[in-house]
């Protein structure tokens, strides 16, 4: 039991599954709709001091949803869920799994530089996003750990954190050439509101039972890209396009307030002792491989991509093998500009 709730801890490599972009918006009045399906598989990770070892194996299906709408020519909103739900998880073989629901990003983006921007350029795009990370429920993970230790299925990691976060994205693409683009991104979340024990993970629901309730400040998050992309025309509206993202996430050291102890300092030397990766900082460092196939000659444009997510390594994190495909939908809105 305690190995499998150790294992929750290492669960916010699914994280890493967001939308890294590029600087592009839509055209005004023009929307795409996405569907976003993706298996991963876990078959160790990396502990705090960065040293990879094989554990229980860890696989889950999920499947996310998007909604992006160009408001003007250099703005357009989004609603991005993904990673999405979960409707199936297994870990170790057994009957604890990571079912459930991560958070949606809602948000506005700005092309500030590039064609059609308030700041024209032909050869760079430079765009600022702005949203807020809406909470979707998770799970109590006090009653979960009644029914793992009754040996009925139980959910032992949460698929996100399950707090109000708000942030921006900034993107900046170098068109190089005609068909090759060079992409930079970074994302950053800050969690003003902390969370709960009992909805932040096993083992801390568990602590509450001799130490009293307590909160968990998760401060931030930071992920980085840099994409080489190529694009090229097959076809009378049909294009081909391959990217390489390298991807690297910052999650800081949490702290904890708000508990009540026996002793002073009985929680936090106690606890650190027995799970020492909930008191340390992480990060992870993935290759992303991807190409994509984009269709204009259907009644409505589509578009297919298919990424896989590689882990080259981390430190308090899953080395989590993610297989993601992307289903486009555009459709345009009286007045598109097409």
């Amino acid at each position: 039991m305690k190995k499998l709730i150790a294992l929750s801890l290492l669960l916010a490599a699914l994280g890493s599954m967001a939308f890294a972009d590029t600087a592009e918006v839509l055209p005004a009045m023009v929307g795409r709709v996405y569907l976003i399906p993706s298996f991963t598989h876990m078959p160790g990770g990396w502990d705090h001091k960065g040293n990879y070892s094989r554990g229980n194996t860890i696989d889950v299906f999920n499947l996310g949803l998007a909604v992006e709408f160009g408001i003007l020519d250099w703005l357009s909103a989004a609603i991005q869920w993904a990673p999405g739900w979960t409707p199936w998880s297994d870990v170790g073989g057994g009957t604890v799994n990571t079912n459930g629901l991560a958070d949606m990003f809602v948000g506005a983006k700005a092309l500030i530089l590039g064609e059609k921007a308030p700041v024209e350029n032909d050869m760079f795009r430079f765009a600022v996003s702005l949203g807020i990370l809406v909470p979707l429920p998770g799970p109590d993970f006090t009653k979960e750990l009644t029914n793992a230790v009754a040996g009925k299925d139980a959910t032992l990691a949460s698929m996100d954190k399950h707090v109000f976060a708000f942030g921006g994205r900034l993107d900046f693409d170098w068109l190089i050439t005609e068909n090759f683009t060079l992409n930079l991104h970074n994302e950053t979340r800050i969690y003003p509101i902390k969370q709960d024990f009992k909805h932040a993970g096993p083992e801390l629901a568990g602590a509450t039972t001799t130490f009293g309730n307590g909160k968990v400040n998760y401060k931030y998050q930071l992920s980085f890209e840099l994409e080489p992309a190529y694009s090229m025309p097959l076809a009378d509206g049909v294009y081909f396009s391959a990217g390489l993202p390298i991807t690297y996430t910052l999650n800081p050291a949490p702290t904890y307030s708000d508990y009540t102890e026996p002793a002073p300092g009985a929680w936090a030397a106690g606890f650190e002792a027995g799970y020492p990766g909930l008191f340390k900082s992480g990060y992870k460092l993935a290759v992303n491989p991807g190409i994509g196939i984009f269709v204009t000659t259907t009644p409505l444009p589509l578009e297919f991509k298919i990424n896989y997510s590689l882990p080259v390594t981390g430190s308090n994190t899953k080395a989590a093998h993610t297989l993601s495909l992307q289903f486009r939908a555009y459709f345009a809105l009286p007045g598109a500009d097409i």
